[in-house]
């Protein structure tokens, strides 16, 4: 009776100090003041699933970003619908990459399915490889369907011609966390290469909580931007960059225009 009780009395006391976190902190359930960064120590991405219980899709098997090699046509996929106007400018450095807010009623449809764009942010390097090559700039173009799932259309830039956008607001980029706005109208379609070429794959965000709910369309064609302007950039957010993925035997498609 005496060891029941001893035991017993053990595994009580065991639990309560594990709860007091006596043995290390427990990992959180509520994310809002996680914080984590792209190449921290304690808190980088290869940390990330085990920061917040909300981040645990950052382990799965559906993760982004990807390398993209041997993509074959995909015979189900079609041009993508450009419905785009313009936005006023909302220049946002949250700590892990420049944003740009959109306003309401800039769409895309892809095989009937509608999607608002939502924003439109960078990283440096690219995030996604083309035959494990890195481009020195990559866009996101990040857009949401009335079923919560994502469809992000990925742009490269590569060093050449000035970069229209970055000539008129780089100068503007926040270069701490805080917001930049005015009212200048931003044409959305003019900032997208002629050819929309792109290739297609099923996969994640590339930032916790790494939800594995987005269509990947990774343009072909990347836009340019000038060596001086990529520094500016760099010299703001350097490899903000998530590192690739394994594909876990998905499928990388392409549609060519």
């Amino acid at each position: 009776m005496k060891t029941k009780l001893f035991y017993s009395t053990f595994f009580i006391i065991l639990s309560f100090l594990a709860s007091c976190s006596i043995f290390g902190e427990k990992t959180p359930t509520d994310c809002t003041e996680v914080h984590w960064t792209h190449n921290g120590e304690k808190d980088g991405q290869e940390e990330w699933v085990d920061l917040c219980t909300g981040y645990s899709a950052c382990g799965g098997e559906v993760q982004s970003p990807i390398n993209i090699t041997g993509a074959v046509l995909g015979s189900n996929l079609s041009a993508i619908e450009f419905n785009y106007t313009t936005t006023e400018t909302e220049i946002e450095n949250n700590g892990h990459t420049i944003e740009f807010v959109c306003n309401a009623g800039n769409k895309i449809n892809i095989g009937g399915t509608e999607y608002e764009l939502l924003q439109f942010h960078y990283h440096g390097l690219s995030e996604h490889t083309v035959n494990s090559n890195h481009y020195p700039l990559e866009v996101h173009f990040v857009h949401k369907a009335s079923n919560g799932n994502y469809a992000v259309i990925g742009i490269f830039f590569e060093e050449g011609a000035e970069n229209t956008l970055f000539a008129e607001f780089l100068n503007n980029f926040p270069t701490e966390e805080g917001t930049y706005a005015d009212t200048t109208e931003i044409h959305l379609f003019e900032l997208l290469p002629e050819n929309k070429s792109y290739f297609y794959y099923n996969g994640s965000l590339t930032t916790p909580p790494c939800s594995e709910i987005v269509n990947w369309y990774v343009l072909q064609t990347p836009l340019t931007a000038s060596a001086t302007q990529i520094s500016q950039f760099s010299d703001i957010l350097d490899n903000n960059y998530r590192n690739v993925q394994n594909l876990n035997g998905r499928s990388i498609f392409k549609y060519d225009e």
